[in-house]
Protein backbone atom coordinates (compact mmCIF):
# COMPACT_ATOMS: atom_id res chain seq x y z
CA UNK A 1 0.00 0.00 0.00
CA UNK A 2 1.14 3.80 -0.06
CA UNK A 3 3.01 4.91 2.14
CA UNK A 4 0.69 7.04 4.01
CA UNK A 5 0.53 8.58 7.58
CA UNK A 6 -3.07 8.15 7.98
CA UNK A 7 -4.53 4.71 9.07
CA UNK A 8 -6.96 3.13 6.03
CA UNK A 9 -10.27 3.16 7.11
CA UNK A 10 -11.71 -0.51 5.94
CA UNK A 11 -15.41 -1.95 5.47
CA UNK A 12 -16.45 -5.35 6.10
CA UNK A 13 -19.54 -6.52 4.63
CA UNK A 14 -20.43 -10.48 5.26
CA UNK A 15 -23.19 -12.29 6.55
CA UNK A 16 -20.61 -14.90 8.27
CA UNK A 17 -19.80 -13.95 11.66
CA UNK A 18 -17.81 -15.98 12.54
CA UNK A 19 -15.28 -15.02 9.16
CA UNK A 20 -16.26 -10.82 10.27
CA UNK A 21 -14.81 -11.26 13.71
CA UNK A 22 -11.79 -12.81 12.49
CA UNK A 23 -11.10 -10.24 10.15
CA UNK A 24 -12.12 -7.53 12.64
CA UNK A 25 -9.30 -9.18 15.07
CA UNK A 26 -6.57 -9.41 12.39
CA UNK A 27 -7.34 -5.84 11.18
CA UNK A 28 -7.31 -4.29 14.18
CA UNK A 29 -3.84 -6.02 14.94
CA UNK A 30 -2.46 -4.50 11.68
CA UNK A 31 -2.65 -0.90 11.06
CA UNK A 32 -6.52 -0.34 10.27
CA UNK A 33 -9.49 1.05 11.23
CA UNK A 34 -12.42 -1.07 10.88
CA UNK A 35 -14.84 1.45 9.30
CA UNK A 36 -18.15 -0.60 9.62
CA UNK A 37 -19.47 -3.86 9.75
CA UNK A 38 -22.70 -4.74 7.23
CA UNK A 39 -24.46 -7.00 6.27
CA UNK A 40 -24.51 -8.35 2.86
CA UNK A 41 -27.55 -6.99 1.09
CA UNK A 42 -29.27 -5.05 -1.85
CA UNK A 43 -29.07 -0.94 -1.59
CA UNK A 44 -25.54 -0.57 0.19
CA UNK A 45 -24.95 2.35 -1.81
CA UNK A 46 -25.50 5.16 0.59
CA UNK A 47 -24.20 3.30 3.58
CA UNK A 48 -20.93 3.20 2.22
CA UNK A 49 -20.69 6.67 0.77
CA UNK A 50 -21.87 8.03 4.32
CA UNK A 51 -19.22 5.66 6.03
CA UNK A 52 -16.48 6.77 2.93
CA UNK A 53 -14.10 3.80 3.19
CA UNK A 54 -10.46 3.33 1.52
CA UNK A 55 -11.05 -0.53 1.09
CA UNK A 56 -14.05 -2.70 1.06
CA UNK A 57 -13.75 -6.14 1.76
CA UNK A 58 -16.75 -8.55 1.02
CA UNK A 59 -17.23 -12.68 2.54
CA UNK A 60 -19.71 -14.31 0.46
CA UNK A 61 -19.28 -18.42 0.37
CA UNK A 62 -20.40 -19.10 -3.07
CA UNK A 63 -21.54 -15.68 -5.09
CA UNK A 64 -24.32 -15.96 -7.23
CA UNK A 65 -25.31 -13.46 -10.26
CA UNK A 66 -27.26 -11.56 -8.02
CA UNK A 67 -24.78 -10.77 -5.22
CA UNK A 68 -22.05 -10.11 -8.21
CA UNK A 69 -24.73 -7.50 -9.76
CA UNK A 70 -24.91 -5.88 -6.33
CA UNK A 71 -21.03 -5.52 -6.15
CA UNK A 72 -20.79 -4.62 -9.68
CA UNK A 73 -23.03 -1.68 -8.64
CA UNK A 74 -21.04 -0.66 -5.65
CA UNK A 75 -18.37 -0.69 -7.55
CA UNK A 76 -19.57 1.75 -10.02
CA UNK A 77 -21.17 4.36 -7.79
CA UNK A 78 -17.93 3.91 -5.36
CA UNK A 79 -14.79 2.93 -6.86
CA UNK A 80 -12.60 1.84 -4.28
CA UNK A 81 -10.30 -1.39 -4.08
CA UNK A 82 -12.40 -4.60 -3.27
CA UNK A 83 -11.17 -8.04 -1.72
CA UNK A 84 -13.78 -10.66 -2.05
CA UNK A 85 -13.08 -13.63 0.41
CA UNK A 86 -15.08 -16.66 -0.72
CA UNK A 87 -14.91 -20.55 -0.41
CA UNK A 88 -16.02 -21.00 -4.31
CA UNK A 89 -12.61 -21.90 -6.42
CA UNK A 90 -14.34 -21.44 -9.54
CA UNK A 91 -12.40 -19.89 -12.35
CA UNK A 92 -15.68 -18.39 -13.61
CA UNK A 93 -16.49 -16.82 -10.28
CA UNK A 94 -13.36 -15.56 -9.90
CA UNK A 95 -13.32 -13.91 -13.56
CA UNK A 96 -17.01 -12.97 -12.71
CA UNK A 97 -15.90 -11.05 -9.50
CA UNK A 98 -13.45 -9.29 -11.53
CA UNK A 99 -15.57 -8.12 -14.17
CA UNK A 100 -17.93 -6.99 -11.14
CA UNK A 101 -14.89 -4.29 -10.04
CA UNK A 102 -13.28 -6.85 -7.49
CA UNK A 103 -9.63 -6.51 -7.13
CA UNK A 104 -8.61 -9.49 -5.68
CA UNK A 105 -10.37 -12.33 -4.73
CA UNK A 106 -9.51 -15.28 -1.93
CA UNK A 107 -9.97 -18.32 -0.89
CA UNK A 108 -8.57 -20.04 2.27
CA UNK A 109 -7.39 -19.53 5.71
CA UNK A 110 -7.67 -15.90 7.18
CA UNK A 111 -4.62 -15.48 8.40
CA UNK A 112 -2.63 -11.86 9.68
CA UNK A 113 0.20 -11.72 7.10
CA UNK A 114 -1.84 -13.52 4.45
CA UNK A 115 -5.06 -10.74 4.85
CA UNK A 116 -2.30 -8.02 4.97
CA UNK A 117 -0.96 -9.26 1.86
CA UNK A 118 -4.15 -9.56 -0.12
CA UNK A 119 -5.97 -6.47 0.95
CA UNK A 120 -1.84 -4.11 -0.19
CA UNK A 121 -2.19 -6.31 -3.93
CA UNK A 122 -5.70 -5.00 -3.85
CA UNK A 123 -4.75 -1.20 -3.33
CA UNK A 124 -2.07 -1.84 -5.90
CA UNK A 125 -3.92 -3.03 -8.47
CA UNK A 126 -6.83 -0.94 -8.10
CA UNK A 127 -4.76 1.85 -8.21
CA UNK A 128 -2.92 0.55 -11.24
CA UNK A 129 -6.44 0.20 -12.96
CA UNK A 130 -7.35 3.53 -11.96
CA UNK A 131 -4.25 5.46 -13.74
CA UNK A 132 -4.80 3.26 -16.78
CA UNK A 133 -8.22 5.12 -16.65
CA UNK A 134 -7.18 7.88 -15.78
CA UNK A 135 -4.38 7.89 -19.21
CA UNK A 136 -7.33 6.32 -21.39
CA UNK A 137 -9.44 9.21 -20.23
CA UNK A 138 -6.68 11.61 -21.19
CA UNK A 139 -6.34 10.13 -24.76
CA UNK A 140 -9.96 10.11 -25.37
CA UNK A 141 -10.26 13.95 -24.55
CA UNK A 142 -6.96 15.01 -26.07
CA UNK A 143 -8.33 13.08 -29.81
CA UNK A 144 -11.82 14.75 -29.19
CA UNK A 145 -10.24 17.85 -28.62
CA UNK A 146 -7.76 18.00 -31.24
CA UNK A 147 -11.09 17.22 -33.86
CA UNK A 148 -12.53 20.28 -32.36
CA UNK A 149 -9.38 22.56 -32.71
CA UNK A 150 -9.48 20.80 -36.80
CA UNK A 151 -13.00 22.12 -37.22
CA UNK A 152 -12.37 25.11 -35.95
CA UNK A 153 -9.42 25.63 -37.63
CA UNK A 154 -11.23 24.60 -40.87
CA UNK A 155 -13.90 26.82 -40.66
CA UNK A 156 -11.71 30.14 -40.10
CA UNK A 157 -9.50 29.41 -43.03
CA UNK A 158 -12.68 29.21 -45.17
CA UNK A 159 -14.08 32.49 -43.77
CA UNK A 160 -11.15 34.18 -43.30
CA UNK A 161 -9.65 33.07 -46.81
CA UNK A 162 -6.31 32.27 -44.71
CA UNK A 163 -4.36 28.64 -45.19
CA UNK A 164 -4.71 26.41 -41.91
CA UNK A 165 -1.37 27.33 -40.35
CA UNK A 166 -2.70 30.93 -40.52
CA UNK A 167 -5.84 29.94 -39.34
CA UNK A 168 -3.87 28.60 -36.28
CA UNK A 169 -2.14 31.39 -35.34
CA UNK A 170 -5.80 32.98 -35.02
CA UNK A 171 -6.93 30.58 -32.95
CA UNK A 172 -3.86 30.66 -30.74
CA UNK A 173 -3.86 34.34 -30.05
CA UNK A 174 -7.82 34.28 -29.33
CA UNK A 175 -7.27 31.27 -26.44
CA UNK A 176 -4.40 33.45 -25.50
CA UNK A 177 -6.28 36.60 -25.01
CA UNK A 178 -8.89 35.38 -23.70
CA UNK A 179 -6.94 33.24 -21.17
CA UNK A 180 -8.97 29.76 -22.19
CA UNK A 181 -7.89 26.78 -23.88
CA UNK A 182 -7.33 26.37 -27.13
CA UNK A 183 -10.07 23.89 -27.57
CA UNK A 184 -12.68 25.86 -25.40
CA UNK A 185 -11.63 28.73 -28.05
CA UNK A 186 -12.39 26.53 -30.77
CA UNK A 187 -15.66 25.13 -29.47
CA UNK A 188 -16.78 28.38 -28.53
CA UNK A 189 -16.05 29.46 -32.47
CA UNK A 190 -17.90 26.36 -33.72
CA UNK A 191 -21.06 26.79 -31.49
CA UNK A 192 -21.16 30.38 -32.89
CA UNK A 193 -21.34 29.26 -36.19
CA UNK A 194 -23.72 27.05 -35.85
CA UNK A 195 -26.21 29.58 -34.58
CA UNK A 196 -25.04 31.78 -37.48
CA UNK A 197 -25.92 29.19 -39.84
CA UNK A 198 -29.26 27.98 -37.87
CA UNK A 199 -27.91 24.44 -38.12
CA UNK A 200 -29.02 23.81 -34.95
Amino acid sequence: METDTSTPKVLIIDNNQERTTTLVRILKAGRYEVAAQLRLQRDLISQVSHLKPDIILIGVDFPGQTILGWVGSLHASYPCPIVMFSRDERSETIQAATRAGVSAYAVGELTGARVKTIIEAAVARFDEFRALQEELEKTKTSLAERKIIERAKELLAQHRGCDEAQAYQILRKMAMNRRKRLAEVSQELLSMAEVLTNKL
